[in-house]
């Protein structure tokens, strides 16, 4: 009987140590993770600065800019052009409206 309590005891504690290692383990990855992530950055980030016109950016262009609004407005707006006829005499040619 004491045997039996001893081994379970025994079995009860490795699985404790196991658990403790795992969550330590854990831990140490999520720090290593975070650490990855901002040297990271910072490599990028000379990288970028480094490397000339990639860093910068220009000013956006009003022109451009209302183009932009014009072309979204009109995606928004679903209506149909009326279609104008205009006549045309014998020779082909177009006649003036009165």
């Amino acid at each position: 009987m004491m045997e039996t309590l001893y081994i379970i005891g025994t079995i009860i504690f490795g699985f404790g140590v196991v658990f403790k290692l795992l969550i330590d383990l854990g831990h140490k990855i999520e720090d290593g993770l975070i650490e990855l992530d901002e040297k990271l950055a910072m490599a990028i980030k000379s990288v970028v600065e480094k490397i000339p016109g990639l860093g910068e950016s220009e000013p956006i262009n009003p022109i451009q800019m209302a183009i932009g609004q014009l072309i979204a407005n009109m995606s928004q707006q679903n209506h149909q052009p009326q279609m104008k006829v205009i006549q045309r005499d014998e020779k082909g040619l177009f006649v003036k409206e009165d």
